[in-house]
Parts: structure tokens; sequence; C-alpha cells
């Protein structure tokens, strides 16, 4: 019988292969080799709703290649099987947290449940190393993105700049609460006894 934390990291590997795509982590050699590929999609994406969240603004090369801290531990990107982007997260360590920098998915192919993989993904990789807490700023603006965060679990904290929300929640309460979302929204039925406790 597995673990519980190998459960959930070969669900979402799994559920994501059913669907065509693979996730990894973005570390320095995946940046080094694919930085051109990572601004234009970001970049693009941030240049797309420039004129509806007004601190949405183009990220320089530098940005993307700051490690922060831990950055690299922690960051993940979903690609198809021509190795597109499809999904690109930047969180690193803020003290005791998880901080999530950015979280952005193809225009094309939202609605797939990319994001909740993901979140199922770094969820279980933080738990995996000692984590607790996830939290992150939001658009105000951004009512859908805001509504599936607070489904998730993630709680307001706090308000930044009179545009931005600071979203925080417990790390196992997501990683729960997402994979029921997930559960139901795809009709599985998963019985907990697949892993030991």
């Amino acid at each position: 019988m597995k673990s519980e934390s190998s459960f959930y990291h070969d669900f979402v590997d799994q559920e994501l292969v059913k669907k065509g795509f693979t996730i990894k982590l973005i570390n320095e050699d995946y940046i080094a080799t694919r930085i051109l590929d990572c601004i234009s999609f970001v970049n693009g994406i941030l240049e797309e709703y420039q004129n509806t969240y007004n601190l949405w603004t183009p990220k320089p090369r530098e940005w993307f290649l700051n490690p922060m801290i831990r950055k690299w531990e922690f960051s993940l990107v979903i690609e198809d099987l021509k190795n597109q982007i499809a999904l690109f997260n930047f969180t690193s360590v803020y003290g005791e947290l998880l901080h999530n920098h950015c979280t952005y998915v193809n225009r094309n192919l939202r609605g797939l449940g990319l994001a909740k993989l993901h979140m199922l993904k770094i969820c279980q990789l933080g738990l995996d190393n000692g984590f607790k807490k996830y939290e992150g700023y939001w658009d105000k603006h951004n009512n859908g993105s805001l509504i599936l965060h607070l489904k998730m679990g993630f709680m307001i904290e706090s308000f930044r700049k009179n545009e931005q929300l600071l979203l925080v929640g417990d790390l196992l309460d997501i990683r729960n609460k997402v994979f029921n979302i997930y559960e139901k929204e795809n009709s599985y039925i998963i019985k907990s006894d697949l892993f030991d406790k």
C-alpha cells in the first residue's frame, strides 16, 4: 500500500497523463533552457489582461532568473506532449510559508482542471517539506480565481494597494478540498483507504 504522499503525487501525474500533459519542477536548468518560452508565455497572459488588472505588467528577464528563496524547489510547470507550456507557476518560501508569485494557464486550456491538479501537487510538495501554509496575492477584480481559491480553502487575510487581496490557507485543508472538488467534477469515487495513514 502506498504512502499518502505517493498517492497524491501519483494521482496528479496520472490524471495529467490522461489529459495529455506532464508536470515538472521549474528549476535552474529548466529556466536556463526555456527562458524565452517562459517570458513569452507569462507576458502574453499579462498583456492579455493588462487593461483589466491594473498591477499586471510584463515581467523582465531578471524576474524569471531571480532564485528568490527556494523558488527552484517549489515552482511547477505543466506542459503538453509537444512541451508547450500549459500552466506556469512560481512559488517560493516566505519565512514559514509557501508564497505563490503567479499561476497562469494557457487561455485555450482553461477549464480542464489543470489549476486544480497543480494545486494538489504544490500542496503535497509543501507538506512533504514540512510547510503548513500557502499564501498569495490576487487582483480584486479577478472574481473567478478569487471564488475558486476561496472554495479551495483559502481565506482573505488583508488588502494591498487597494487592488490585491492576500489569501492564506492551510496546505492540508486546501489539498483535501481541492481533491474533493476534482473528485466531484470528474465523477470519481476514490477511497481514502488506498494509502497508509
